[in-house]
This record gives C-alpha cells, structure tokens and sequence, in this order.
C-alpha cells in the first residue's frame, strides 16, 4: 500500500501484544528448553530492548488484575480489577469475570484515541466498554453462537464482529484458549490492521493491543514445560511475525511494538482450600447439595493467592475465627500458605483493599473454593498456575520493544505497571493517573 512521504516524521503506529504467562527464560534461553521462536528472536532479543530480568507483576499475578494494571500504568487496588473473577460467594452473578474496563482510571485505548490516534483493540481482557474506535473485546456467555452476538452488542462500534466474521469465521471470545482459538484471535488482529486501521494510516497513526492466550492454557492443562506449551508459544510466535509484518506495511516501519505478558507461571504440585476450614468454623453454610447458602468470612481464588472477605467487618465474632484460622495456617508448615497479609499490607502491595485478609501459597499450592472436602490434596486441578506471590522470580512478566527510535539493548527494574506510561510516552499523549514510570527516559 501506498504510504504518505511525511509518514515518518509522524509520531509512530503502536502494536502492543501480549501473550499471556510467556516467561523471560523462554525467550531468552530458548535452545535449553527445546523451542524456536525466530520472530521474537529477529525482532526482540536481536534488534530490540529486552528486559532480561523480565519485569515485575502486580498483586495478585492474575491475567485480568495484571491486563488492567498494563493498559492503565495502575496497581489493582486503584483500578479496582482485584481478580479473574467477581467476588461471589454464593453465585448470584454466575461465575461472572471482571470482563469489563476500569471507570477509575484512564486507559491506552481512551488517551490513544484523545491524543490524535486511531485506537483499537483486538480480544485484550478487561475491554469491555473501553472508549477506543475499534473495540472487539473478551467477553463470553456459553460458548455457543450466542457468545458472538453478545461480543457484536458490546463492541465498538456495534456490528463490528458481526462484520469481521463474515470473513474470519467464529471470533473468539473467550472461553476457547486453545491454539485453534489464538488462531482466529490473530485473524482478528490481522482483520482489523487491514480493514480498520490501514485506511486511516494517511491522517492518523495507529494504537492497537492484540492478545493471545494459548500458552497459558497449555501450561495450566500440560505443565509450564511441557512439549505442548511449547508447541502453542511455536505458533503465537508465528502469528506475532505476520501481526508485525502487516504492521510495518502499513506503516511504512513507523511502528514501535510492545510485546508483554502479564505475569510467569509455575508448576503446581497441591490443592488448598481455606473455605473449608471456614466451612468447619461456621463461617460458611451450605445446602443439600453442597453450595454456599450463606456466609460470614470466604475465600476466593486467585491461583497461588486467595484473598478473604468477611460479609460484615462489624462481625467481631466472625473476625476472631476468621483470625484464629489464619494464623494457625501460617504457623504450620504443611498448610502451604507462606505468608498471611492484613488489609493495610495488601494495600500496600496494590490489590485486594476489600480483603480482611490475603492468603499467599509456597510455591506449588494452589488455592481452590472448595467448601467440602479435604483442606490439602495432591490431585490437581491444574498442572500450573500464577497468581502467587509478586516477589517470586518465576512470576515474572515479559517486556519487549523493538521499532522506530528503539535502540536494541537491556531494561532493568521495569514492573507491569510501566508498560502504559512508556507506551504513551511514545504517543505523546496524557495518561494522568499512572503510576508507573517511562521505562524509556
């Protein structure tokens, strides 16, 4: 296509892509673990601006806390995206995620689009309601047809997957983490590079985030490194290359991209479920059939961290088992809970300013909801997870740039929530409640 000569002297086009749980060591040390990725490779660790240590991730390390806290430069605790999912001890939302955007804090896709930009985005999680040109955001219901015609009434503008399907089949939603759904999510994003933003390319540049979740999944079913895993990063890699290639084109390589990720992953070698000690000490009750009727203190989730809320923090009564409970956990050593954190250190960690308290797990516990059963077992439900703590090295996110104006080298000290700033720093646009730093200068 036929770019304008002043092209480069306009301030750049943007890709931001994450690939969910993708951990420094795969990128950089990718004979040892047996992989190839020769687009990260060409791209990143040759010609771009790697942080080696990888870059710190927020509290808890949970892929829709850490997508808010990237496309806001916020921690949790601000953006108010504490975990995957609502808080909803007794189901009354339906197993419903956090899927839509912050109204606390501004986002990449709002100030993009502000500052001058065309701004769009393509499956990023928690972008439901984001205030972008082009929004096909990550939301499901079922799985089912009806899962697209609930994505196409929340997109922007509406009609917009109805659109992009006639030509890329089923977008998905969400529920399919497989390689064949990272499939149609780089169609998507190729879709919309060509469609929707290469027109606009002669009056204004681009900011487009782009999500692909087949790594994760694979490690969570097979093992962090598993022979699978490796096979779904194999072909994020390639679709990464054709995201970038059309990117360069359009824009005639006045691009930057920003390859991310939003936290590492672990394998898992236990189960732990607080709720059921909860359950033992009154604090939870429950129906015939086993589901929480009612409650005073439950945990929930959040992989390697659960966080607990008590129903009324006027309840001393409630509070002084709660107490009890949790510090008899952290006292003994096979509960595989590391370390208890009150209220006022979990916001000082930026998450969870609603918890009484914060269960974070030793390394390989992960934490579950059950409220029957056994506190501790063996049998997994999932082979790896994340969601513990910060602090761990093997948490630790991928940062990437590589483009117009960057120059290839190392980036030390970069966290999660310096992701947004630097982005709109390059931009050249207003993110006024970022808390992270320009990475860059």
């Amino acid at each position: 296509m036929t770019v304008p000569k002043d092209q480069e002297d306009r301030r750049p086009s943007i890709l931001l892509i994450s690939v969910d749980a993708l951990k420094p060591e795969f990128v950089l040390e990718q004979e040892r673990l047996g992989i190839r990725l020769p687009n990260i490779t060409r791209y990143f660790v040759e010609n771009g601006l790697v942080a080696r240590e990888g870059s710190k991730s927020v509290f808890p390390t949970f892929t829709y806390p850490c997508h808010q806290s990237m496309i806001t430069g916020t921690t949790p605790a601000v953006h108010g995206i504490v975990n995957n999912g609502i808080f909803d001890p007794v189901g009354e939302h339906n197993g419903a995620w956090h899927w839509f955007v912050s109204d606390k804090v501004k986002n990449l896709w709002e100030a993009a689009k502000e500052g001058g930009y065309c701004s769009a985005s393509v499956a990023f999680p928690t972008s439901v309601g984001a205030k972008g040109d082009y929004i096909a955001p990550e939301f499901w219901w079922d799985g089912s047809e009806i899962d697209s015609r609930f994505i196409d009434a929340v997109a922007r503008p509406q009609g917009l997957i109805a659109q992009m399907e006639k030509e890329i089949g089923v977008y998905a939603g969400g529920l399919d983490l497989s390689d064949e759904g990272d499939a149609q999510r780089g169609k998507a994003a190729l879709w919309m590079l060509k469609n929707k933003l290469a027109p606009h390319i002669g009056e204004k540049p681009f900011f487009m985030s782009a999500y692909f979740a087949s790594f994760d999944e694979s490690a969570h079913q097979n093992g962090v490194y598993s022979r699978q895993a490796a096979a779904s990063l194999e072909k994020i890699d390639r679709m990464l290359g054709e995201l970038i290639r059309e990117a360069e084109d359009i824009t005639g390589g006045n691009l930057v991209v920003c390859v991310v990720s939003d936290h590492g992953t672990l394998d898992n070698t236990h189960n732990i479920s607080p709720n059921i000690l909860l359950r033992k000490a009154g604090l939870i009750e429950t129906d015939e059939e086993g589901n929480v009727a009612g409650w005073r203190a439950f945990s929930q989730r959040a992989g390697g961290t659960a966080e607990i809320r008590l129903a009324d923090p006027q309840d001393t009564r409630a509070a002084e088992l709660l107490k009890n409970i949790v510090e008899r956990l952290v006292d003994d050593p096979e509960s595989g809970v590391l370390e208890v954190v009150d209220n006022q250190g979990a916001r000082n960690r930026g998450g969870f300013p609603d918890a009484a308290y914060v269960l974070v797990a030793k390394k390989g516990y992960e934490f579950r909801d059950d409220v029957e059963g056994e506190y501790c077992r063996t049998r997994l439900t999932q082979k790896a997870q994340h969601g513990y703590s910060e602090e761990f090295p093997e948490m630790r996110a991928s940062f990437m740039l590589t483009g117009k104006g960057i120059a290839p080298g190392n980036l030390e000290n970069v966290r999660l929530i310096d992701v947004a700033p630097t982005l709109a720093a390059i931009m050249e646009v207003e993110l006024p409640d970022a808390e992270g730093r320009n990475v860059l200068g």
